[in-house]
């Protein structure tokens, strides 16, 4: 036997073998849009465009209840677990499981963007597929419900999911999301079913094609899984070799070099010390020290947009040029920002360091190349052993006492020259007698500098530092006598 829907929500039963119509069933009030028998044969169930479900007893030749909760047309029906719980499709993009025993919907499965136009079912029950409009198969696992009321995901055989302690949701969840393929075609199925083995599916799709789809078993697909790992590993080697790998002119061997990753935004600038033990990169919010010679991360240090930077001579401090326009000190061994100076009236583009001497040299947008000098003014052993023969109430009210251990680097601004364009790029030589300045009208300054900075300085910092530094006259102690030949000879109190 089988049955018909028709326009008028008319449903037929038809005997095969007399070829006649055995009897009528009229419960819809729109066209019938699918028809789908249980295993035995003795319920169908039915569905059309007034977005209802109804099931039929097809002995008795009568409708048994109807099953309301689709907001639009329903495509597709199957059941489940013996006929004792129904899963339907519709254009509302929804999927629901239907409980035929108390009626009512245990699952709302959602995930699919546009309409669902066929669902079907493996023999065994394993697994559900579903077809929309878009170019992919999609495919959720069914977990069953035994007589002794514990759960039983079938996939790579039985598994016991849930127990008398199970929540809710456990219980009630009879689809869950498994994978999706791509298909080869974009147009849109019709209808899709499986064979009755269960290794085939056949989609039949809106034009004039069937596409089939080959289902593995467990151990075959693992052999091709395993094939699969194997090529890509293959594919990737080769790869790295092609952009990583470093041809050795004497032996003709390809030497490895590392590839560093890590930052999150783009790679402003990189520089490497002065003996090549360390590298540093900034990008937009950090500054990441790396090994250069094993390719091994040491650290990140949070920054302010860095565009340039420079690790001064000892490997201890770093300094980095920032999009606003500042000069970041930055203590490398404790990972930490000591100090930000506001260097210039735009971002700072390039730093370049002065060789032989404690200076360096910043280009900006701001159209400056201004000279720096840097010195060491304490080391942090030293900092701690100052500061401990203080008290916590002298390092709070003596705010010049704190600033002066709290910055064992101090960076001084020595002179500034004006340039044209925008700085781009600034670069000393190593005798520190010519400065080369890339300008943004694709020129090339060039400045020979007639003395050294501590040359040309010398007499302004010799200056201050007798003044500052100047032996002042000391006061005997009390109830000292003076000596012989002084103006005073009484006792200071």
């Amino acid at each position: 036997m089988f049955a018909s829907g028709y326009a008028d929500g008319s449903i037929r039963i038809w005997d095969c073998d007399k070829g006649t119509c055995e009897t009528t069933l009229n419960r819809h009030k729109g066209a019938v849009t699918a028809l789908r028998y249980n295993k035995l044969g003795s319920l169908l169930a039915s569905s059309s465009k007034d977005n209802d479900v109804i099931l039929w007893d097809v002995v008795g030749e009568a409708g048994l209840f109807r099953l309301r909760g689709h907001r639009d047309q329903i495509t597709d029906l199957v059941f489940l677990d013996s006929g004792k719980k129904l899963v339907s499709s519709s254009k509302d993009k929804f999927l629901r499981v239907w409980d035929l025993e108390t009626q009512h919907c245990m699952q709302i499965t959602s995930g699919h963007h546009t309409e669902i136009w066929s669902i079907d079912t493996d023999p065994e029950e394993m697994y559900l597929a579903t077809r929309s409009a878009n170019p992919e198969l999609r495919f959720y696992t069914i977990k069953h419900e035994l007589v002794d009321k514990r759960s039983m995901l079938k996939l790579n055989g039985p598994k016991v999911v849930g127990s008398e302690n199970s929540s809710v949701q456990n219980k009630w969840d009879v689809l869950t999301m498994f994978g999706e393929i791509q298909r080869q075609s974009k147009d849109r199925v019709a209808t899709m079913r499986f064979n009755k083995s269960g290794n085939l599916l056949a989609c039949q799709v809106a034009g004039k094609m069937v596409e089939i789809l080959r289902v593995l078993d467990e151990t075959e697909f693992k052999r091709k899984a395993k094939r699969r790992i194997h090529r890509k590993e293959k594919k990737f080697v080769k790869e790295a070799a092609d952009v990583n790998g470093d041809v050795n002119p004497s032996t003709g061997e390809e030497s490895s070099i590392p590839t560093l990753t890590g930052h999150c935004y783009d790679v402003r600038s990189v520089t490497l010390s002065s003996d090549n033990t360390l590298l540093m990169s900034t990008s937009h919010n950090a500054v990441k020290f790396w090994n250069p010679s094993t390719g091994s991360y040491l650290r990140t240090i949070d920054s302010g947009d860095g565009l340039c930077g420079l690790i001064l001579p000892g490997n201890k401090y770093a300094l980095v040029g920032t999009k606003g326009g500042t000069i970041e000190i930055i203590d490398i061994r404790s990972g930490t920002c000591i100090d930000v100076v506001k260097a210039h009236g735009g971002s700072v583009r390039s730093i370049a360091t002065i060789l032989g001497g404690d200076g360096f040299v910043t280009g900006s947008e701001d159209h400056e190349v201004k000279f720096w000098e840097y010195q060491y003014t304490q080391q942090p052993d030293q900092m701690y052993h100052a500061l401990k023969h203080y008290t916590i109430l002298e390092i709070m009210t003596d705010e010049h006492r704190v600033n002066k251990h709290s910055k064992p680097l101090m960076v001084s601004h020595v002179r500034t020259t004006k340039m044209n364009d925008d700085v781009q790029v600034v670069a000393v030589s190593p005798d520190a007698k010519y400065i080369a300045v890339v300008l943004l009208d694709c020129t090339v300054k060039l400045k020979r500098k007639k003395k050294r900075l501590e040359q040309m300085f010398e007499s302004d910092l010799d200056n201050a530092f007798e003044n500052r530094y100047a032996p002042k006259e000391e006061l005997p102690k009390e109830r000292a006598v003076a000596l012989a030949g002084e103006k005073l000879k009484k006792n200071y109190s």
